[in-house]
């Protein structure tokens, strides 16, 4: 008699069902243990109480992000401490760091050439929680960075005294705009790349005429939205709906203009690993990772979701955020001593 060295068809359907069983068996078990895993950090947060945020986006926005955080988190308090530019981000980072003082737990910034160099020194908590499991991979950088948010820069102009529309940006070339027109000074690598980007888009000539018009330089984007909104300048080159929408809210005589193409930033957010407070930090983290946290920071219309269906988001396949690791210490220093020729002879 030959013996079949095949597997019969009842023997196969016998292993399958083992199989089934055993992935059955295990993965509950290996879901189970994870949940575990993230109560017990829930816990410590919960016991850490608080923990503290550097961001550098608008306030409005982080506060209402916070106020939706501790809804869910009552137990958790967030403080939270603007920092604009990178000397005030990134070093006290990390002199904090390198002196064991207490102060950030989570850092919110747009992406930076840092991010790269700290997350190859372990400078930055792996996203533990149940969110990182969903969250699109092209989104996570390095294996801890998030990108949160893509956001979008555009024009602001001032209703009442400015009565031809504008449209595009070599309109605030007209001679009305003399003397009375906002742009940010050089404080971050996204300023830097949004004047490269102005001169690369909209024609070989627009910097130096728009040099010629005597922008009013401010640190930012709030002072010259603010200042447009008060009458105290007729337009902004660089404004953001973060800043706008909430002075239109309350009356502003404000009219946004996003061009096409449109320049845009990407926010990331990152738990320190030298945290006095890590459990609270990486629990903070999941929230902006998940879908409530990602329609509470992006469901305003205001920028773009990593996660495809947040109500109220922008498009993020509409926008091209800017290429961070172009701005390097060499090309801002090569490229502000043009720029001041420029906005500061």
């Amino acid at each position: 008699m030959r013996i079949k060295t095949g597997t019969s068809g009842a023997v196969k359907l016998g292993l399958v069902a083992a199989a089934t069983m055993l992935a059955a068996l295990w993965a509950p078990a290996s879901n189970a243990q994870a949940d575990a895993n993230w109560q017990r950090i829930v816990a410590a947060a919960k016991k850490e109480g608080n923990l503290v945020i550097y961001y550098q986006t608008v306030a409005p926005l982080i506060d209402r992000v916070i106020k939706d955080f501790q809804s869910v988190y009552p137990e958790i308090k967030v403080e939270s401490k603007r920092q604009v530019q990178p000397a005030e981000h990134m070093v006290v980072i990390e002199n904090e760091k390198k002196a064991n003082l207490d102060g950030a737990d989570i850092s919110q910034y747009s992406n930076a050439i840092w991010h790269k160099e700290k997350s190859a020194e372990n400078f930055f908590l792996k996203p533990a929680g149940p969110a990182n499991a969903e969250y699109p991979k092209e989104y996570l950088l390095y294996g801890a960075v998030p990108i949160i948010a893509i956001q979008p820069y555009m024009i602001a102009y001032n209703t009442n005294l400015v009565k031809t529309p504008v449209t595009g940006y070599r309109d605030l070339l007209r001679p009305e705009f003399k003397g009375r027109v906002g742009a940010s000074d050089m404080v971050a690598e996204t300023v830097f790349a949004y004047y490269e980007w102005l001169g690369n888009t909209q024609g070989a000539d627009f910097l130096e005429k728009f040099a010629a018009q005597n922008p009013k330089l401010m640190v930012g984007t709030v002072p010259i939205t603010q200042g447009t909104a008060s009458g105290e300048l007729a337009a902004t080159v660089m404004s953001i709906y973060g800043i706008a929408n909430p002075l239109i809210a309350q009356g502003a005589p404000i009219k946004t203009v996003l061009t096409n193409p449109a320049f845009a930033s990407a926010d990331v957010m990152v738990a320190l690993a030298h945290a006095k407070r890590p459990n609270a930090a990486l629990v903070f983290l999941d929230f902006i990772m998940s879908r409530r946290g990602q329609t509470a920071w992006n469901g305003r219309g205001e920028t773009a979701s990593p996660i495809s269906g947040i109500p109220g988001s922008l498009d993020a396949k509409a926008m091209q955020p800017w290429d961070v690791f172009r701005y390097t210490p060499e090309f801002r220093k090569n490229y502000l001593v043009n720029w001041n020729k420029l906005y500061k002879p």
